[in-house]
């Protein structure tokens, strides 16, 4: 073989790896440019990050529930706000209406094992509640999703709340946490299939700062 060739056929080696080389970069940022506008990370409780097209949302201390109804998402992102401002009254307008738009909406659920807004509830009641939830709120459930279809129970659709007021300290066993007061009342979506007048649509609520998350402690259907 001749020099002439030797050297042609090692340059064109050259640029075959350098070609590959190059194309290996480009599929490499391209990979991490996506991942970037995927999770979108920031530096405090504020920062908002969403998947699926907006279907997943969370912030440092919530996740949005599953299957996020547009009423949902708008409250999640209001909570974020919230923590981003710091401001005590506007999150815990946030939690509670974050755990009304999600517990009281049932065109979201697959069946009475899945209770909605249990991360707004004080951790250490939180299965004492779902249990209570399973037998109580939402123990037709799985018999109206066969009767009915998800798709005609019950939507939260619209939600306004009182003035939130501080209460003082709220004390469980021997700790005392920060605490706050809200009233609030919710309308549901109309429905061809039930009722929706039947169900509950007040809520009187105190939420307590625990560990740094603001976390529903009392929730009554009557004011006494």
């Amino acid at each position: 073989m001749s020099k002439s060739k030797t050297k042609n056929n090692k340059i064109n080696g050259y640029l075959l790896l350098g070609i590959m080389a190059v194309s290996i970069l480009i599929t490499l940022l391209f990979g991490f440019n996506m991942v970037t506008v995927a999770f979108k990370k920031g530096g405090g409780s504020g920062e908002t990050v969403e998947l699926d097209n907006g279907n997943t949302m969370k912030n440092d201390l919530y996740t949005i529930g599953n299957n996020p109804t547009e009423l949902n998402k708008t409250s999640f992102k209001a909570l974020t706000s919230a923590l981003k401002d710091n401001d005590p009254l506007k999150i815990t307008d946030a939690v509670v209406r974050c755990f009304i738009s999600d517990y009281f909406t049932w065109t979201n659920k697959d069946g009475n094992y899945e209770v909605g807004g249990l991360q707004y509830i004080y951790g250490p009641k939180f299965t004492q509640f779902s249990e209570e939830s399973r037998w109580g709120f939402y123990s037709d459930l799985d018999l109206y999703i066969t009767q009915f279809g998800r798709e005609n129970l019950l939507e939260v659709e619209s939600i306004e709340t009182t003035e939130v007021v501080p209460t003082g300290n709220f004390v469980i066993g021997d700790k005392e946490m920060p605490a706050y007061y809200v009233e609030a009342t919710w309308i549901y979506k109309k429905s061809d299939k039930i009722n929706v007048d039947e169900f509950q649509k007040t809520g009187y609520f105190t939420v307590a700062i625990n560990d740094g998350r603001y976390e529903i402690v009392t929730i009554f259907d009557n004011y006494n």
